[in-house]
């Protein structure tokens, strides 16, 4: 009988949004996952095992995983390799319906990006069985992308107990797309919104704009799902929710600091921001200065 199969009663049983299985040992982790009843439909995890072990994995929604440290010569998978970038890092995609077991020495680190079956069909417009997914790694590129999107996710999460949740939904979505294919339909790949859906959706992000705005509320406002919308949006705009909406709230900011309108916090906080401190690394990142640099700066 296999070693694995034998051990299980001593092992520890997981469930994450996208698989449910065993671990050899319990790994150093972090989990983030919205508050909710139950099994969240999207979960991300950083983990880490100080030593060699094994874990079981039977999946029935997707996980997208990045390996950070380097899992010993006889590190084995009976899952896809979307790609082996180095000898250090990988991105491995386990797809619905998928029983394996992997197998590992020495340290072994990571991360996981998991999704129910219903979080897939709903973020990419589209049923399961419409959905081919990425196992063979032949662009680079795109494999390298996707680990930096988990990274950037990892730092995000780091940063901010209580992160933007638009950015959140759309790094979500970023990851998805990257390791998925729709097969073809009669829906169009390159959507516009209508004058009249454009005009709904922007009026909401002014009139939410200092309150926690989703891409689930957008999409349901102009009666598109959310993959859907957020390609149609970009494509009418230009700029993602996301990149719009910052720029809305930048630009509500510098207008309530040169109006004297109240503290730095205030501000922060009747334009969206979460705290003064994201507002001024959003100031810095999309103008290159400071609130106040950049006011004063128009005033000169």
């Amino acid at each position: 009988m296999d070693s694995t199969a034998e051990s299980l009663s001593e092992t520890i049983a997981y469930a994450t949004s996208g698989s449910s299985g065993h671990l050899s040992d319990r790994p150093e982790l972090t989990c983030y996952a919205p508050s909710a009843r139950g099994r969240p439909e999207i979960t991300f995890i950083d983990f880490r095992f100080a030593d060699g072990g094994w874990s079981t994995h039977a999946v029935t929604g997707l996980e997208v995983a990045a390996s950070t440290q380097p899992a010993g010569a006889d590190h084995a998978v009976d899952y896809e390799i979307a790609a082996r970038l180095s000898e250090r890092e990988g991105l491995l995609v386990r797809r619905p319906g998928l029983n394996g077991t992997t197998r590992w020495v020495g340290p072994y680190s990571g991360r996981v990006l998991s999704f129910s079956a219903a979080a897939v069909e709903r973020l990419a417009d589209a049923p399961i069985g419409r959905i081919a997914f990425a196992t063979d790694g032949s662009d680079l590129r795109v494999c390298q992308s996707t680990c930096h999107i988990l990274s950037a996710l990892s730092c995000v999460h780091q940063d901010d107990p209580s992160p933007d949740p638009l950015l959140i939904e759309s790094l979500h979505l970023a990851v998805l797309r990257s390791v998925i294919a729709i097969r073809a339909s009669g829906r169009s790949a390159a959507p516009d919104l209508s004058a009249s859906q454009a005009g709904r959706a922007c009026a909401y992000i002014r009139e939410h704009l200092d309150q926690e705005i989703t891409v689930s509320a957008l999409a349901g406002i102009v009666g598109l799902s959310e993959g859907y919308f957020i390609r149609a949006f970009r494509q009418t705009t230009g700029v993602t929710p996301y990149q719009y909406i910052m720029r809305e709230r930048v630009d509500r900011a510098e207008a309530l600091i040169r109006s004297g309108a109240g503290s730095m916090a205030e501000v922060a906080a009747r334009s969206g921001f979460t705290s003064a401190s994201a507002m001024s690394r959003t100031f810095r990142k999309l103008v290159g200065r400071s609130p106040t640099g950049r006011t004063a700066g128009r005033r000169a």
